[in-house]
């Protein structure tokens, strides 16, 4: 009796607290550039450019949590170190989730035209698609879920906003791979803030 009766009190005040919270709903596009964290052995790589778009949701004022989804396209370029013509594209098509918990340092009211903003929390990838000019790699070799921690900052001006971060891989991209390379990128992200 006592558990229900809390856990009718934590929905009845979360519910509340949900009420009284600012609500932005967030449309948005952005580019990434990504990298593995460890270069095969013989190749170097590049960044090539990717993209996302999708949305979240900012719920709260000072500090604030945003859930999002994204479809994700990341790109590599792994250039054999003795023999330029072997060059191996990689690209990674990915619904992406991330979970952050931000703090508003300048804004953060309906009357501010301008706020800035730092940010941070996990984001886990799931992999749709792998195309490669390599025809020995598909899908199967890749995990299917790649999970990140990210960091990053924001400015808002009126409607708009522009976020700008970075994500540190936490597990490895390819299931066999004894350097155990996990995918790290910098991305940038433009969208419309619509408050409720």
């Amino acid at each position: 009796m006592m558990k229900k009766t809390l856990f009718t009190l934590a929905l009845v005040l979360g519910a509340i607290i949900m009420l009284q919270a600012q609500i932005e709903i967030k449309p948005t596009f952005g580019l990434n550039f990504s990298r593995l964290s460890d270069e095969p052995e013989n190749f170097n790589q590049s960044a090539r450019v990717g993209f996302q778009f999708g949305g979240s949701v900012a719920i709260g004022k000072k500090f604030y949590v945003e859930p999002g989804i994204f479809w994700t396209k990341m790109s590599k370029d792994l250039v054999h170190a003795d023999d330029k013509d072997f060059d191996f594209e990689n690209n990674i098509s990915a619904i992406r989730i991330p979970a952050f918990v931000g703090y508003q340092i300048i804004g953060g009211d309906e009357e501010n035209i301008l706020g800035v903003r730092v940010f941070g929390g996990p984001s886990m990838s799931w992999i749709t698609k792998i195309e490669s000019n390599d025809t020995e790699l598909d899908k199967e070799d890749f995990n299917s879920l790649l999970w990140g921690i990210n960091a990053g900052a924001g400015v808002d001006v009126w409607l708009l906003f522009l976020d700008v971060g970075h994500e540190w891989g936490l597990n490895q991209v390819f299931k066999e791979d004894p350097n155990e390379a996990k995918n790290h990128a910098w991305w940038f992200n433009i969208g419309m803030r619509f408050r409720f």
